[in-house]
């Protein structure tokens, strides 16, 4: 009886301990300075070869964040490792990962989930029905060409959603991420990313119902015209696109942007007012654009030509363009620059490009300019 008494004893022990009483994975005190709700214990599982979701570990109760990334998972589904009522960031990126079953997230504390890297092409809208106070999401880098109606509508607390490199832009232009007709994304979203999704066109009214959008990257595309902007963005990256002309109207209601990247595009011209009714400007990057050869000296409005008290840009940005000649009623705004990077321009070096020494630019970031 009490060889029974300690076997069964020894059973239940080993069907009850917890991945930290293992020595499969790293269990360390995690404390983020950016996300104090992830104060508590990490349990990284990264690079081991064992897929750990097949056994039966268990989260201790102080648990806040498991990494899961680069162990082969190829299915995630029901584990006692994914129930958890403390965790608040979940890890899978880099794996092979092709199916998530719908009740494999029992993680109704969750906040944070990197899916990215892997081999999805589909999961099911009741997938997140146990992760609603989800705040952020990365499916960057699957096989998604589109999602089933209403994926994100139980996600009401999504803020952050990152979609790159997924072949999702022919779906994107008949049915909308936001729309309750369409995939059902929460107008609380703050930041968006697009990137490399093969985007012809940004239809109308695409963005009608992102009333608080404060970030938005959708770059690498093949847009090739501008189209209507949420007015509440504070960061805009429109880079690596065919783009062929802006102006000044594109930009116009932007007036919380603070960082705007604008890099190898197929623009020619930086023309007059382009940039004039963006107060809170900080950031101007105009990289690698291997067609643009003019920047109007109105760019920013002609009213910082004589006086700069009210220009706020801080860095700007022309590296590895084609620009030769740069006006001197530019002296004014650019002087209150705190970086001007012009390095990489076929500059024309005579008495008007002068000026320029004036700014006492470092000589890494003006080449050609010595």
């Amino acid at each position: 009886m009490f060889v029974y008494l300690l076997i069964l004893g020894l059973i239940i022990q080993i069907n009850c301990a917890t991945i930290c009483d293992s020595d499969v994975c790293l269990c360390k005190r995690y404390n983020s300075d950016k996300e104090q709700e992830l104060e508590g214990v990490q349990v990284v599982c990264s690079h081991k070869q064992v897929n750990v979701l097949q056994n039966n570990y268990t989260l201790p109760d102080l648990v806040h964040s498991l990494d899961l990334s680069f162990i082969n998972i190829s299915t995630v589904h029901s584990s006692p490792l994914l129930t958890s009522n403390a965790l608040v960031e979940l890890i899978l990126n880099d794996n092979v990962i092709t199916q998530v079953d719908v009740n494999s997230f029992q993680l109704p504390e969750l906040k944070r989930l990197d899916l990215s890297n892997n081999q999805l092409e589909f999961i099911d809208k009741d997938t997140f029905k146990g992760v609603k106070k989800l705040e952020y999401l990365n499916l960057a880098n699957n096989r998604f060409t589109t999602f089933t109606k209403l994926m994100f509508h139980r996600l009401s607390n999504l803020n952050e959603i990152i979609l790159d490199n997924n072949n999702l832009g022919p779906v994107l232009n008949n049915s909308n991420l936001f729309d309750r007709s369409g995939f059902g994304l929460t107008n609380k979203i703050k930041s968006l990313s697009i990137s490399g999704i093969h985007l012809n066109q940004v239809p109308n009214n695409f963005f009608v119902d992102a009333y608080d959008m404060r970030e938005l990257i959708i770059s690498n595309n093949n847009i090739s015209q501008m189209f209507e902007i949420p007015m509440t963005l504070e960061y805009l990256d429109l880079s690596d696109n065919p783009i062929t002309d802006i102006f000044s109207e594109d930009f116009a209601n932007l007036v919380a942007l603070k960082v705007l990247k604008l890099n190898n595009l197929q623009i020619q011209t930086i023309p007059e007012s382009a940039f004039q009714y963006l107060p809170a400007l900080k950031t101007l990057e105009l990289e690698r654009n291997r067609n643009l050869t003019t920047f109007s000296k109105l760019a920013f409005g002609r009213e910082v030509l004589v006086d700069a008290d009210n220009f706020g840009l801080e860095r700007l940005s022309l590296k590895g363009s084609r620009v030769s000649q740069l006006d001197d009623a530019l002296l004014t705004p650019f002087g209150v620059l705190t970086e001007l990077d012009l390095q990489g321009n076929p500059w024309k070096c005579d008495c008007q490009i002068v000026w320029v020494k004036q700014l006492q630019i470092p000589e890494e970031l003006n080449d050609h300019l010595r």
